[in-house]
């Protein structure tokens, strides 16, 4: 296998502190563009299609996804991920690029961000990962915010994780740093990642994610 450039370098990307997020009323996050962070898949071969801010405060942590060069409508159903549009998002608040199995500060998060069983709503739910040493408290997917819209190319998805559903996340702002993942599963795009793909074990190893800088 060829190395892609994305995975010649350990990442450390530094996001902004936000205090007053989530918005009041349901309002959109609309995070500033201090906020976008370097995609380093947009190295590999072909054009990335992602465009991705991250904020945190104390309270948790925001993500601002925009997926481009999208033709088709956004759909999904959970019983059938491999026909579904659906992002993944990974998080490890003790994270030291030397662990490859998934421990009780690790969390992952599967989202579709048009769920046929929720009226085309989007929804999210707390995924055990393989190989994890040990499980964390129970997680509610329900306090987690969603809000997707469309655009004349695609899908902008606004993320936001209370630091209850994140394991570990109150030590973060003494520690700085925490590990991150994502990736866009697209039935049309195909797989579109933060930085690899599948072709490493980007699902369960957190050595192979990034590191945010808080």
């Amino acid at each position: 296998m060829i190395v892609p450039p994305s995975f010649l370098f350990q990442y450390q990307l530094s996001i902004p502190k936000i205090d007053d997020l989530p918005r009041k009323n349901g309002r959109r996050m609309q995070l500033p563009d201090t906020a976008r962070v370097f995609v380093p898949a947009a190295m590999n071969e072909g054009t990335a299609r992602l465009d991705v801010r991250l904020a945190w405060n104390p309270d948790g942590l925001a993500m601002e996804l925009l997926v481009h060069g999208k033709k088709s409508e956004i759909s999904g159903r959970r019983h059938d991920l491999k026909h579904s549009d659906y992002v993944l998002v990974c998080i490890d608040t003790r994270h030291t690029n030397n662990v490859h199995r998934a421990t009780q500060f690790c969390t992952a998060l599967q989202i579709l961000p048009a769920d046929e069983a929720a009226d085309d709503l989007p929804t999210g739910q707390f995924i055990d990962m393989a190989q994890q040493r040990s499980t964390h408290r129970p997680q509610d997917a329900k306090r987690v915010v969603i809000s997707v819209q469309t655009v004349s190319d695609g899908y902008r998805m606004e993320l936001w994780i209370p630091a209850g559903q994140i394991p570990g996340f109150a030590e973060t702002p003494e520690i700085g740093h925490l590990g991150f993942y994502v990736v866009v599963e697209d039935t049309e795009l195909g797989q579109l990642p933060l930085s690899v793909g599948d072709d490493f074990p980007v699902a369960h190893d957190p050595s192979t994610w990034l590191q945010l800088n808080l």
